[in-house]
């Protein structure tokens, strides 16, 4: 009689894992071919390469989009700054000016520069919480269920 319980409890066992380890491919399928992760200056899903503008069309959630639309007005405002220091950079070139008026130069280029790098953080932080936030209604949409 031991035995069979023993034999019972194996096979209740395995039905069990065989269940368990499908879910976890199918969870594994839907991880490799529905995430979204940052790669370099890219973002890929699947196989698929997607541009920072392609990225729009894969936020539906309002959360999500919104998030989205944030980062994108901060990358458009560190982008101003890095022109603008740019163009300073460049007007001190051809500018003749004393030892102040460089000095004034060089200040404001820094200055614009790291306003430049707050908002490039800033975007950065925003589109990272929004695919993660997508990621997550990902694979929470499929195993609620």
């Amino acid at each position: 009689m031991k035995n069979y319980k023993t034999v019972l409890c194996i096979l209740c066992f395995f039905a069990c894992s065989t269940g368990f380890s499908q879910s976890r491919d199918t969870l594994i399928q839907l991880y490799n071919t529905q995430t979204i992760y940052h790669y370099g200056n890219k973002y890929i899903k699947g196989n698929q390469k997607l541009s920072y503008q392609d990225l729009r069309l894969e936020f539906t959630a309002p959360e999500t989009r919104e998030m989205y639309k944030k980062s994108k007005r901060r990358l458009i405002i560190s982008r101003a700054f890095n022109v603008a220091s740019l163009a300073i950079i460049i007007t001190s070139v051809f500018t003749k000016t004393n030892v102040t008026g460089s000095i004034e130069f060089a200040a404001s280029t820094g200055v614009l520069g790291l306003a430049g790098i707050y908002y490039q953080t800033q975007s950065s932080k925003f589109v990272e919480r929004a695919l993660w936030e997508r990621n997550r209604e990902v694979l929470d949409e499929r195993f609620s269920h």
